[in-house]
């Protein structure tokens, strides 16, 4: 059985747990199908839009699918949750991950 299989078993039990879903998008992404791991996770941002660590990686796959502006937004929608929340550490990672994509612009 495949990571994803066993994932998605997991999921079965708990559809809405957040970890397995981020932990499936990543596993999607390793095999090289980025376009599915991006649509899991925009799904996971709908049904837990507190979940920070998925605003970083979303924005990294669109940028790695060139698609700037998105990435843009994604971590700016990250920065301005991770300053609600007080995480200062994930608010500087994805404040990083924005300043470089704007110095490349």
């Amino acid at each position: 059985m495949s990571r994803i299989d066993e994932i998605k078993k997991m999921l079965k039990t708990d559809k809405d747990d957040s970890f397995l879903t981020y932990a499936l998008a990543l596993e999607y992404e390793k095999i090289g199908k980025t376009k599915d791991a991006i649509s899991i996770i925009e799904a996971l941002i709908k049904t837990d839009p507190n979940y920070l660590g998925a605003y970083y990686k979303l924005g990294a796959l669109y940028e790695g699918k060139n698609k700037m502006d998105k990435a843009m937004t994604i971590y700016r929608t990250g920065i301005k949750l991770a300053t609600e929340k007080n995480d200062n550490k994930t608010k500087g990672e994805l404040e990083e991950a924005l300043w470089l994509i704007e110095e490349e612009s």
